[in-house]
């Protein structure tokens, strides 16, 4: 006797499991289909994600327009400089010109952003909160309202013209729905 495991590539013959069930159908497909269900379950069980920002923990510190709302101004040097290939200047003042370029954006925009940064968040904040809180309490409630309203409105409205219209229209359509027309070419005499 070996010392191979059972099941193990050396003593395929030692498994118990059968390769075909008694009806001749595979079990691998059963066991497949039985884990294609379980993951279509699961799928409809999961809890949805709390959404980013929420949480300091999930901040991503890299990328912080995951959205892209700032494309238009995320400009670089080239997007703003370039020398034509006809007219170029010195090397290392090129060069020179790109770091400082480069740095004072950075640090300005560093210097400017400490210092307004988290008073403008606490305004956003507030403004955001005071619009959310107008949308829920107040407008949605009301367009829900208008649209009971007019819910009403538009089951008088059908009955209307299902009294007047209709029979006017099944009318029409059953007098001009016998018409023939036929486009016959009257050659010149």
């Amino acid at each position: 006797m070996s010392d191979s495991k059972p099941g193990s590539e050396d003593n395929l013959n030692e498994s118990n499991m059968p390769l075909l069930s008694e009806d001749g159908t595979d079990e691998l497909e059963e066991k497949k289909d039985e884990i294609t269900e379980k993951k279509k379950k699961d799928k409809k069980l999961k809890v949805p994600k709390e959404k980013p920002g929420y949480d300091h923990d999930n901040l991503d510190m890299t990328l912080r327009d995951s959205k892209g709302i700032n494309r238009d101004i995320d400009l670089d040097f080239d997007d703003i400089l370039a020398e034509p290939s006809t007219a170029h200047g010195f090397d290392p003042i090129w060069r020179l010109s790109f770091v400082l370029f480069t740095q004072i954006r950075k640090w300005i925009y560093r210097i400017i952003a400490a210092f307004i940064a988290v008073p403008l968040a606490i305004i956003w904040a507030i403004i955001f909160s005071i619009l959310s809180v107008i949308l829920v309490w107040v407008v949605r409630p009301l367009i829900r309202i208008v649209q009971l309203f007019l819910a009403v409105f538009k089951e008088l409205w059908v009955s209307f013209l299902q009294a007047t219209l209709e029979p006017l229209c099944a009318t029409a359509g059953a007098l001009f729905g016998r018409v023939k027309v036929s486009n016959n070419l009257v050659s010149p005499a």
